[in-house]
């Protein structure tokens, strides 16, 4: 049986890839800090769009938003079906949307690592209990600021820990860590 994974692909400021994973059936986006996804720029309302999974399709859905919700172009007024590499925009912000389709691992100690699957990959690349958490973050799209506050600890030290997660996985940007933590160790 395969399993579809959805995300979204974007840019940085910096023209560095920016892999959003959309982790939850229901998937929220705004500028609120109890999004799932915080976008940070103006156009972006507080609660802005979410995005559904059902049966492995995915849809969007604008929340009541002041500037709209755009899917390929054309502003979406209902729940609507999207395809991979349908264009999404919100505000200033342009993602591409990507699927993925995997296979499903029957083992039990493989379905045991994937529930575990960040504290096993922390483990395995010799993580602190911190650096797990700053990890946890990182591949759920949230800068060093947003990191900072969440944890209670300055952007500088948010900057520091993603630097040792880096620095121990051997990973050079947020696509490499997202590709590694999702690829050969089999706990996708």
């Amino acid at each position: 049986m395969n399993e579809t994974i959805w995300y979204l692909q974007g840019q940085l400021a910096d023209n560095s890839p920016w892999i959003v994973p959309v982790y939850k059936t229901l998937f929220t986006i705004g500028r609120g800090p109890d999004r799932d996804l915080i976008l940070t720029a103006a156009g972006v309302s507080r609660r802005h769009a979410c995005l559904f999974i059902q049966a492995g399709e995915l849809y969007v859905e604008d929340s009541g938003s002041r500037n709209g919700t755009c899917l390929n172009g054309s502003r979406i007024d209902t729940r609507s079906p999207v395809r991979n590499g349908d264009i999404l925009r919100i505000g200033e912000y342009e993602f591409t949307v990507k699927q993925d389709r995997e296979s499903k691992v029957s083992d039990k100690t493989m379905v045991d690592a994937r529930l575990n699957r960040s504290s096993a990959f922390a483990f395995r690349y010799g993580l602190s209990k911190r650096e797990e958490e700053v990890l946890y973050l990182l591949l759920r799209g949230r800068n060093g600021q947003e990191i900072g506050a969440r944890l209670f600890i300055s952007p500088g030290t948010a900057k520091l820990h993603t630097q040792s997660i880096y620095r121990k996985t051997g990973c050079h940007s947020r696509a490499e860590l997202i590709t590694l933590y999702r690829g050969p160790m089999g706990l996708t």
